[in-house]
């Protein structure tokens, strides 16, 4: 057979379906050509046999042998097709601009066809109708462009959305965030042209898309009150439930935890899902209610094991995050190993950075710096494309820069990463870039500039409501203040009296607030012990024996059983009780319900110890002023005769 023979049997089999055979006859067509421009025209057939991957390259070679305006005009008005299948929208866009700059009659109005798809499919109707007219003027491609006329006559402008937001989400899944971001803001402006309830429905449905990729809480805000206002539709609900806990996550990362389990609430009334019980745990965990959120996100963890395994990774982080935030560094790396190799098998390249970056900052707490400036590097390449979290890793790797003796480059690099954020920080990355910044002046010897971050550092806490992490900073910045004093600067030493004091007494105080166990446990390591530790240290350094016996004493009482649920018991009747049975704990260990804000009725604060009870001792102002600064009681007003 002839090349044109074969050619012409590869177009019949093509438009026949049979694209096996029709690639089978187009190649044996291609090595029978014995012209550029056969060549090019077989690679042109060929494309629309193979798949689209394949088929750009083939065109990449048709190209490259087109010798004619007309030729060269059929190869981009295909690639153009190819491209739109890939949803690469504006390189086919510009395929088509290339062509038309010199293509013949016919070929321009093959363009203009191409064209006319491309507009439809982006949702630019009035635009579409304009290039469907001028590809009607030629009989070739007449009965096409009539057939889009009508369709575009039919149609409301605004269902243009529903197309455009299935192509946003093709394109976000491929992983073409900028193409999908284009796309959903296309099928957006599709909807604003009707109030129809199918169109505000749309509208909600792409506003929850949008959410997902810029601008979470505006977006999302938009799609719930969208969904409000729509009412009681099955088919708003996910949106709705889906817009409520993606902007919960994005409050509850920006410490707005009150709203955020709101959200989440809101949502549990619509649906009790895997993933809303993962939102409410990682929450609870930014705010600091760290008991809670580790009962909700291990009884979450075992559900997606067993019905929603994509989940698994990210809880397994959560549960890495709270063991790290209260003291258990070993059990936070069991978990951030695991969310990192399950990230890592499915493909799950956020949750693996976020792990990587994590076990990066544990090697770094854990002092070994070299394997954390590793893991930082190795962090990078999975961040690219995100330039926030760069600024996490760039943020680390100052951190690292310090340990390794180099405080002027975690300056420079911090720098960096004020630059990334563009004054868009959250709360706790601001307290983190103070921290990590009075660190770096600290290691310099400008112990000034360094107080002046911690101070910073500790103004963002107030200002955010972090007060569990205030009391970290505050005894931290007090240690800092010690570091820096000599014996005659007694103002110093008053001022890390003031940080640590108070610091130590609520985070004493807190212990209380978490079930008997390991948990609490670790909060007394990882707060209550460095504080009182601190504390010690202040008190010591002003020579202030009188405090310094008061706050022993207060140290000795205990959590009591409240009054109204004890049995009074004479004393004579305590050698008939029964033996207590062998898992007993005593009233001060079997707190086990969990609170976020004030203590359970089940008991009482511990009462206030003085020599004398009716004299308040030198600590009690310290008291006061615990309980001002934190926004919790310390200790009860009762007041018991110390040892």
């Amino acid at each position: 057979m002839t090349w044109k023979d074969l050619n012409n049997e590869g177009v019949r089999l093509v438009q026949a379906g049979d694209t096996a055979g029709a690639e089978t006859a187009l190649r044996a067509a291609y090595r029978a050509a014995t012209t550029a421009a056969d060549r090019a025209s077989t690679l042109v057939n060929l494309a629309a046999a193979v798949e689209p991957e394949e088929a750009l390259d083939v065109l990449a070679e048709a190209a490259g042998l087109a010798d004619s305006p007309a030729l060269r005009a059929t190869v981009l008005a295909s690639r153009a097709n190819t491209l739109l299948a890939l949803g690469r929208w504006d390189e086919a866009w510009e395929d088509t601009a290339r062509g038309l700059v010199d293509a013949p009659l016919r070929e321009e109005a093959m363009l203009r066809a191409v064209r006319m798809g491309l507009l439809v499919a982006v949702g630019r109707l009035a635009e579409a109708r304009t290039e469907a007219l001028a590809a009607e003027r030629h009989p070739e491609f007449a009965e096409h462009a009539r057939a889009t006329l009508d369709y575009l006559a039919a149609v409301p402008p605004w269902q243009a959305c529903v197309g455009l937001n299935v192509q946003g989400a093709a394109l976000a899944q491929a992983g073409d965030l900028q193409g999908a971001h284009a796309a959903f803001e296309a099928a957006y402006r599709a909807t604003l042209e009707s109030d129809d309830v199918e169109a505000l429905a749309c509208r909600a449905a792409i506003a929850g898309n949008l959410a997902g990729l810029t601008d979470a809480v505006r977006w999302s805000t938009e799609a719930i009150d969208l969904a409000h206002a729509l009412g009681d539709r099955p088919d708003t609900v996910d949106v709705l439930v889906n817009a409520l806990l993606v902007r919960a996550q994005h409050l509850g990362h920006a410490s707005r935890t009150t709203e955020a389990l709101a959200d989440v609430d809101e949502a549990a009334r619509h649906a009790d899902t895997i993933a809303l019980r993962a939102v409410r745990a990682r929450v609870l965990a930014t705010g600091g209610r760290f008991g809670e959120a580790s009962a909700e996100a291990t009884a979450a963890l075992d559900l997606a094991y067993a019905a929603e395994p994509h989940l698994v990774a990210g809880l397994h982080t959560t549960l890495a995050e709270i063991a790290g935030s209260t003291g258990d560094l070993a059990g936070s790396a069991e978990h951030h190993g695991l969310a990192r190799d399950l990230a890592a098998a499915t493909g799950d390249r956020a949750t693996e950075a976020t792990s990587v970056l994590s076990l990066a900052r544990l090697a770094y707490l854990g002092s070994d710096n070299d394997r954390a400036e590793a893991l930082y590097r190795e962090a990078e390449p999975l961040l690219h494309d995100d330039p926030r979290r760069l600024a996490v890793c760039l943020h680390g790797r100052a951190a690292v820069a310090i340990g390794l003796g180099r405080p002027s480059d975690g300056l420079r690099l911090l720098d960096e990463v004020e630059q990334r954020w563009d004054g868009q920080a959250t709360p706790v990355e601001l307290i983190g870039l103070h921290q990590v910044r009075g660190g770096a002046l600290e290691a310099l010897g400008d112990h000034a500039g360094a107080d002046e971050q911690y101070a910073e550092a500790l103004a963002v806490c107030e200002r955010a409501g972090l007060r569990h992490v205030a009391l970290g900073i505050a005894w931290w910045r007090a240690d800092a203040l010690l570091r820096s004093a000599t014996t005659a600067d007694v103002e110093v030493c008053r001022r890390a009296l003031d940080l640590a004091l108070p610091a130590a007494l609520a985070a004493e105080a807190v212990r209380h607030r978490f079930a008997h166990g390991p948990l609490r446990e670790r909060w007394i390591a990882l707060a209550a012990a460095p504080a009182t530790r601190a504390a010690f240290a202040a008190i010591g350094s002003l020579g202030d024996v009188d405090l310094a016996a008061a706050y022993v004493d207060h140290l000795t009482a205990t959590v009591s059983l409240h009054s109204e649920a004890a049995q009074a018991v004479a004393r004579d009747e305590i050698l008939t009780l029964p033996e207590p049975p062998a898992d007993h704990l005593p009233y001060a260990a079997s707190f086990l319900t969990v609170v976020s804000a004030d203590l359970t009725a089940d008991f009482l604060l511990p009462p206030r110890v003085r020599l004398d009870p009716a004299t308040p001792s030198t600590l009690d102002s310290w008291i006061d002023v615990a309980e001002r600064r934190y926004g919790f009681p310390v200790r009860s007003a009762e007041a018991v005769a110390s040892w």
